[in-house]
């Protein structure tokens, strides 16, 4: 007899990366599993939150890892961090203050 099937994904573009890389969000029983299959990354958690935010954390420590160890990195290592390289610098840019330049506009409108 075969199991009834007990699981959803959903796969969506990783925020941030252009599209380079895919975030998976797989739903299993009382778990879910969310997941980078282009670095073969995978976190588990109680709750959808759960899972994405311990991915989201592990995706940052890998880069601060791979960045560290650059000189000894493989031919996969270095595409890994070529990848996260453009999402952690699209998630500085978002972060940033906007530039002086810009004209900034007050929330009032209050004529007097």
């Amino acid at each position: 007899m075969r199991r009834a099937k007990t699981s959803d994904v959903n796969e969506v573009a990783l925020p941030w990366s252009e599209g380079l890389l895919s975030a998976r969000i797989l739903i299993k029983a009382d778990k879910t599993i969310a997941g980078v299959p282009e670095l073969g990354l995978h976190c588990y958690g109680n709750s959808q939150p759960e899972a994405v935010f311990r991915l989201f954390t592990v995706l940052l420590k890998y880069y601060r890892q791979l960045k560290t160890y650059e000189h000894r990195l493989g031919v996969r290592g270095k595409k890994h961090l070529e990848l996260l390289s453009v999402w952690v610098e699209a998630i500085e840019n978002k972060m940033k203050m906007p530039s002086p330049e810009r004209k900034v506009v007050g929330i009032s409108n209050h004529r007097r």
